[in-house]
């Protein structure tokens, strides 16, 4: 039996666990340990407690940095977390290493996890790199610009300055420890195996080598059946964050719909959602069953994380209503496929219900997101589970010889 570490250290919501949680339960079939150190640990019994699978909580840049740009690339978004700071940096490099001389893990496992990568070089341990194509940079130097659509985004010498200080700090903090250097930022993301979970068409960064893409993974068997409000017989799902500026807006825009409209927000406080309610839209208090609710409408609403790749691998449009940069990436690269439409916030409630109709009410766009998925249908769920496990199995059996 190996004791498999899978680490997520960035992002918020439940996306990596829903992620990790099939490889997990795979892995633990096979007769594994599936150990995961996770960001946040708040729902996580909730999630992993019945399937008895063990959860640590993972070390954290918490302090905030102020006074910087906003990022143009992913290395600028690293100095948020503790990559500005040469001794902070070092605290939680040792911290990651106190934690897995603890576990003493066979494999490690990286999704959206920098800082646990940066504190592993040099241990002699097996490693595999996934998550989502925002989660796995492409390996240049400078690490690409965010905003490829952007013409006035470049600053070529402000990314060599940001290449080179996080380098250097890196460096520093690698130097204690005994490790191995780095001589790119990009070296962060070395590894045996690297799996992006997605499809070479909704790369934010744009495709590259073929062979990295596995398809997306997804617990797509979690949750409960969905119970859809009577009513037209068109169906419109909606996953939204009760912090989204525009909540109420959109919810009030969705009851406009000719539609049975079912809404999952977790932490809408149960006022809000009495308030807001009509007798073709229902709130859901609890996930859902993912596979159910894709066959079953025939648009989501979302804002543009995982549940992109859950809608277009059914044939599902989707509008889009990004509230960060990775967000606004994805859905800049929907928006290009045809499959659906973006909202920025900025950009006011009235224009939001503007889109929100022409994506309901213009077939292309369905029929769009059904070339996809037939473009895309060898990334299947499965194909993405053979291709990870058996990347973690031949790790740990390369490591045993």
């Amino acid at each position: 039996m190996a004791t498999i570490a899978l680490i997520w250290e960035l992002g918020s919501d439940y996306g990596h666990i829903g992620r990790f949680l099939p490889i997990a339960l795979e892995l633990k079939a096979r007769g594994h340990r599936p150990v995961m150190i996770l960001r946040d640990i708040s729902r996580a019994d909730e999630m992993l407690g019945r399937h008895g699978i063990e959860y640590l909580q993972a070390p954290l840049w918490l302090p905030p940095v102020q006074g910087l740009p906003a990022p143009i690339n992913f290395t600028e978004s690293l100095f948020l977390f503790g990559f500005l700071q040469p001794a902070g940096l070092l605290s939680v490099l040792r911290a990651w290493r106190a934690v897995l001389a603890l576990l003493k893990p066979d494999l490690l496992i990286f999704d959206h996890a920098p800082t646990a990568l940066l504190a592993s070089r040099g241990l002699g341990l097996p490693r595999l790199v996934t998550g989502n194509s925002f989660a796995v940079p492409p390996r240049r130097t400078p690490l690409p610009l965010y905003e490829w659509w952007n013409p006035k985004a470049g600053a070529p010498q402000r990314e060599l300055d940001c290449e080179e200080r996080l380098l250097r700090n890196a460096n520093h903090a690698l130097s204690a420890l005994g490790a191995p250097p780095m001589t790119c930022v990009a070296d962060l993301y070395d590894a045996e195996v690297t799996h992006i979970t997605g499809a070479p068409e909704l790369d934010v960064y744009g495709p590259r080598d073929a062979a990295c893409y596995v398809g997306a993974i997804n617990a797509l068997d979690q949750g409960v059946e969905p119970r859809w409000p009577a009513g037209p017989a068109r169906r419109v799902f909606a996953y939204l964050k009760p912090r989204y500026m525009h909540f109420d807006a959109v919810v009030t825009a969705l009851a406009r719909l000719d539609a049975s409209v079912l809404v999952f927000a977790p932490g809408l406080a149960r006022q809000n959602m009495l308030r807001l309610q009509a007798a073709n839209l229902a709130f859901s208090t609890e996930p859902l069953r993912m596979r159910s609710v894709r066959e079953q409408v025939e648009m989501a609403v979302c804002h543009a994380g995982g549940m992109v790749d859950v809608m277009l691998q059914a044939g599902r449009p989707v509008f889009l209503l990004p509230m960060q940069m990775e967000q606004t990436m994805t859905s800049r690269r929907v928006d290009e496929l045809g499959c659906g439409l973006f909202h920025i916030a900025q950009q006011g409630p009235r224009e939001l219900e503007k889109g929100l109709k022409r994506v309901f009410s213009t077939p292309a766009y369905a029929e769009h997101a059904l070339a996809y998925q037939q473009r895309n249908a060898n990334f299947t769920q499965a194909f993405a589970m053979e291709r990870m496990i058996g990347g973690c199995e031949a790790l740990l059996a390369n490591a045993a010889r």
